[in-house]
């Protein structure tokens, strides 16, 4: 997904998006329940705003349940695939802290892995604050692996970006800055957040495939790679993947959970 001046790469990545960010149907299912019972507390056929829609990972499910989805992003390659999958969900092609919207417009607001990446998640969380109504929802979604042996192949191919490039990987701080900007403005404002997860699952990958999207640069953790710089940064993360996974072509699993995080507007 996608918002904010600095997102623009995302382009990139429309056409392999949602295979490489793809979740288990089961998976899809369960969060499209949380969030509409999230919404539905408001209204029964809820309004919902979507910053930095993207392909419609989230967005499509819902939609399907009813609800009637607005989406933003300045993605406009990855704003056509959504378009393909459904004709119904509103766009706009908006920065994520300048939204087009009046005041009160919608009962509900999506953040799903988008703080992160905005120049000021403060000024995105308050922008889509001024378009809920009273009584209406902000909702944070986040899906997090466990720390294990996926954060340390992170970590290998992270020492390996920046032994190439100089330029060292922030995406963990910009992680937990996303979370404190969105908990801020909650507080500034007097809501309490509220905490659930919506799904769990196990997921699989072996060394080669990181190998594989680290040299394709699938991921905006290698979008500061040169293409001339690619295939050092390759030859310089497979000695510690290998030793890490044994044999590139194993594969190994690892936990991952789906959390949202609400705050109720007062009525």
């Amino acid at each position: 997904m996608s918002g904010g001046g600095e997102l623009r790469p995302f382009d990139r990545v429309a056409a392999v998006y949602d295979e490489t960010r793809g979740m288990p149907s089961p998976v899809v299912d369960a969060i499209g329940d949380a969030i509409l019972a999230l919404l539905r507390e408001t209204s029964a056929e809820p309004r919902l705003l979507e910053v930095g829609i993207g392909t419609g990972r989230i967005a499509v499910p819902l939609a399907e349940r009813g609800v009637h989805v607005t989406g933003v992003d300045i993605a406009p390659g990855m704003l056509a695939r959504l378009r393909e999958k459904r004709t119904d969900i509103a766009l706009a092609f908006a920065e994520a802290a300048r939204l087009p919207f009046r005041v009160g417009s919608f009962d509900g607001a999506l953040f799903v892995h988008i703080l992160h990446l905005v120049p000021d998640a403060e000024a995105t969380v308050r922008a889509a604050l001024a378009v809920v109504r009273s009584g209406g929802c902000m909702i944070l979604g986040g899906d997090d692996r466990s720390p294990g042996h996926r954060d340390e192949a992170d970590a290998i191919i992270a020492a390996a970006i920046a032994a190439v490039t100089g330029s060292v990987d922030g995406s963990g701080q910009r992680f937990d800055r996303g979370l404190a900007g969105f908990q801020t403005v909650c507080d500034e404002a007097g809501l309490s957040v509220d905490s659930r997860v919506a799904a769990e699952w196990s997921s699989a990958t072996s060394g080669r495939e990181l190998l594989d999207r680290l040299a394709a640069r699938t991921f905006s953790q290698s979008w500061q790679i040169s293409d001339a710089q690619v295939p050092d940064v390759v030859a310089a993360a497979e000695p510690g993947l290998r030793a890490l996974y044994g044999d590139l072509d194993r594969r190994v699993e690892f936990a991952r959970t789906f959390t949202l995080r609400s705050a109720r507007l007062g009525s």
